[in-house]
Parts: C-alpha cells; structure tokens; sequence
C-alpha cells in the first residue's frame, strides 16, 4: 500500500514547501496584470531565512554543480550593472531577474524541497492541465458564439503570451514524459502517459513555432533516451516511428499549423535573398540578431552593460530605419547576446 504524502517538519520548513506547492500552482495560470506568483516568492523566502542555518545552506549551494551553473548568468547581470550608463533600467533587470539565483539557491538548500521536489513538479503539472482544460472551455464557448476559432494559436491561450504559456506546457509535458517512463504502477504509468498526450495536443494548437520546435526535441529525446538506455531497440524503433507519424499526420489535419511551421522556411530565405523590407515575426529576429552581432563586435569582451543592451539595439535600429524595433520596442530576445 503506498503511504500517503503528508507535509511534515519544522513550522518554517512547512511554509517553505507549502510557498513552492503554491508557485507550482499559479504560474500557469499567471496573468500580466495580476501578479499572483509575488506573495508566493516573499513567503519562500522568509521562510527560507526562518529556517536559519545559512552558512550550511551556502555551502550546499555552493557544491551543488547544476546550481551553480544554472544561476552563474546571474552574476553576469550583476557583474554588467557596474558599467551601466542606463541604471534604472540595470536595476529594474536585475530586480526581474533575481528568480534565476534565489530558486537554484532556495531549492538546492533545503533538505525538506529536495525531498518533495517530486510532488513539487507534480503540482505543477496538474496546474497546467487545469488550465489547459479551462483555455478548452472558453475555445468552444467563444467559437460557439462568434463562430470564429478560438482552437488556435493566441486565441486559445487565456492567461498569458502564446509564447510563454507554449514554454509552461513543453515543459510539463517533459514532466509527464518522465513519470511516464519512471513509474512502476501501470495506472499511473496510463495516466501520465495521457497527460503527455493531453499536452502535445495543446501545444500543438498553440502553434508557437519556437515551443513546438522545443517539443519535438523534448519529447523525440526523452523517448530516445528511455528505450535505447535500455537496449530496447525495437520497441524504441517502433516508439519513435510511431510519434513521427503521428506529427506528419497532425500536420496534414491542420493547414494553418503546418503554414505556420513552414512559413519559417520561406521568410528565412526571402530575408537572406536580400528582401528586407518585409518585416515579419522570422526576419525581426534575424535583424535583431544581426544588430546584436555587431554590437558584441564593437564590446567583445564585457558587452555593453545590464541595463544599455536594449538602448544599444535601439540606436542600431535608428540607424538602419527599422521602425518596427523602435516602435514596439523589442529586446535582443537571446539572453546570451
């Protein structure tokens, strides 16, 4: 009989844990103008301080690799504040940005997260399948009463960007994909097989082509991984062949997703045969990363500063006369550059 999960430890490592299970379960269902996942992060984080202790916590942050890395681009940003000319974009970057320490330190810290890490991301699946059941119900009922569909693209996603609600679903689907494979009960082995497939459904009527790239990585990966691993080569083989398919098929079902996925390859070659006055959401990033190249060329080894990066592309665009950077006042979208 398996035992029941309950949450145990001392009254700071219980809100700790219960401030991690709440974020789980708001950021899918984050909205810009309401900021539900802050009260979330103050509580983490006195909590994490409630628990005392932080010189130990220091040191198993410290000697936990993947940590460290995952939270060194960081220290980078605060590095780059240092020769800001713009400081009040610097600081309000690095004050958005403080979430890629705090969570690898918080999370790598503490005995009692580490533990329940597992219902943790759990939590955060389930989150993600209610909310992706409830972007289902408001599709059909707007379809129903317009008669336009709303089973598409930004359309669907209520709470959030296309772009970033597609991230969440890859990456729960990735959660899915692994209990599925790791699970030693067959129900749940079912069900979390059927999460996954409940997820690329969504994913792929989001038809963010960025995600759905990521996706198919993800999910192509993970199978590859779990039966070649395993020397499985057959059922792994068959596996595989069996999701290719699928995607081909879903594919040819849904012209407007497959327009999407191939008009990459046709606004890529017309913006390299030199057609650059016909900006759309393909060529923008390749001028937005051509500027940035030339930017890094001119700063090679520090860069230009945390907060002049976007003030930089700005007066790249000026000068090449494209309007629609200036305008919408995009960013480099590439944390590296």
């Amino acid at each position: 009989m398996q035992q029941r999960w309950t949450i145990s430890g001392t009254l700071p490592e219980k809100l700790l844990l219960v401030s991690l299970l709440y974020l789980a379960a708001v950021m899918p269902f984050q909205h810009s103008s309401i900021s539900t996942v802050v009260p979330g992060i103050v509580l983490m984080v006195v909590a994490w301080l409630w628990e005392g202790n932080l010189k130990n916590k220091l040191v198993q942050f410290c000697t936990n690799a993947n940590a460290v890395i995952f939270s060194s681009l960081y220290l980078f940003y605060c590095f780059g504040f240092f020769y800001s000319e713009n400081t009040t974009y610097a600081t309000t970057d690095l004050l958005l940005k403080i979430p890629l320490i705090l969570f690898p330190l918080i999370i790598a810290s503490s005995f009692q997260v580490k533990k329940n890490i597992s219902v943790i991301i759990k939590v955060f699946l389930f989150s993600c399948l209610c909310s992706a059941v409830i972007c289902l119900l408001q599709a059909a009922y707007h379809t129903y009463q317009t008669g336009v569909n709303y089973f598409f693209y930004s359309l669907l996603s209520v709470f959030m960007h296309v772009g970033h609600y597609a991230m969440y679903l890859v990456f729960a689907a990735f959660i899915a994909l692994h209990f599925a494979f790791t699970e030693s009960s067959r129900g749940a082995k079912v069900l979390y097989s059927l999460a996954f497939a409940t997820l690329a459904v969504i994913v792929f009527m989001l038809a963010a082509r960025a995600q759905l790239i990521a996706f198919f990585i993800v999910s192509y990966s993970g199978i590859i991984y779990f039966f070649f691993m395993r020397r499985q080569w057959l059922k792994g083989s068959m596996v595989l062949g069996l999701t290719v398919l699928i995607c081909i098929g879903a594919l040819q079902l849904s012209p407007r997703v497959k327009e999407r996925i191939y008009s990459v390859k046709s606004q890529t070659t017309s913006f390299f045969s030199g057609n650059r006055k016909t900006v759309n959401s393909v060529s923008v990033r390749y001028i937005i990363w051509e500027s940035a190249a030339e930017v890094i060329q001119k700063n090679p080894l520090a860069g230009v500063g945390t907060g002049d990066a976007k003030d930089e592309l700005i007066k790249k665009a000026q000068e090449k006369n494209y309007a629609i950077i200036v305008k919408k006042n995009l960013n480099y979208h590439n944390q590296f550059m």
